[in-house]
């Protein structure tokens, strides 16, 4: 399977970070000069500039352009598994669409999303696997107006992160990390497959465009040896 472009470029500019050719300040290449280096679309660009600066390689500012961002003393970096990247790369990796319609906002969402009491949007439910096992359960919650089209998508050659990427390449993703317990819903979808008390790594993730939020999404990573308290 040939190689997606923006993760050509994005390995490419990993590349000239980390063996130091391309030291910490120094100014990344513009969408614009990917587009012609790399004969892609400013969409694919963008992309991969995006997913750079998400991981903290890369720090973009409206109007100067994308460095390379400082090393942090001190900083614990958590990489948590690329599922896009494995989904993409191995027939290991798959995943199960378990929900997809629309439902009424709930109190998560309104706050999450910044939506309106009982607003309809898109909900999706995700199993991913790896060899069978589970490695992770999605949520996706998307707003209807911007992504239309999300709830008649098949997802059988994207995954519904790399969907939202593609479809509205976002200005800015944040991200907050929580050890959580799993809770009833998330046991009902996961009964036969774990114990039933289960703990796990929560990634949330809030795309944005123009300063409005398109989408969230909720990932429950899975790992039997994660407890929490003392061992």
């Amino acid at each position: 399977m040939q190689t997606p472009r923006y993760l050509v470029i994005k390995q490419f500019i990993e590349n000239k970070i980390n063996s130091g050719l391309w030291k910490p300040g120094s100014r990344v290449p513009s969408e614009a000069e990917l587009t012609l280096e790399f004969a892609v679309s400013r969409m694919t660009a963008r992309r991969a500039l995006s997913e750079l600066d998400n991981d903290g390689l890369i720090s973009r500012s409206a109007g100067k352009g994308s460095f390379v961002s400082s090393k942090s003393e001190g900083f614990t970096k958590i990489k948590l598994p690329k599922v896009d990247n494995d989904f993409l790369a191995s027939s290991d990796t798959y995943f199960r669409i378990l929900a997809l319609d629309t439902v009424m906002s709930d109190f998560e969402t309104m706050r999450d999303m910044k939506v309106n009491e009982e607003e309809e949007i898109a909900k999706g439910v995700f199993l991913f696997f790896n060899q069978k096992t589970p490695i992770k359960l999605l949520y996706v919650y998307a707003k209807l107006g911007v992504h239309s089209a999300f709830l008649k998508q098949k997802f059988s050659k994207i995954t519904p992160e790399g969907y939202l990427e593609w479809s509205l390449p976002p200005d800015l993703v944040n991200k907050n990390i929580q050890a959580v317990m799993l809770g009833d819903n998330e046991k009902s979808y996961l009964i036969d497959y774990i114990s039933s008390e289960q703990a796990s790594l929560l990634v949330k993730e809030r795309r944005l465009l123009k300063s409005e939020i398109t989408s969230v999404c909720y990932s429950y990573y899975l790992d039997p040896h994660l407890t929490f308290g003392d061992w």
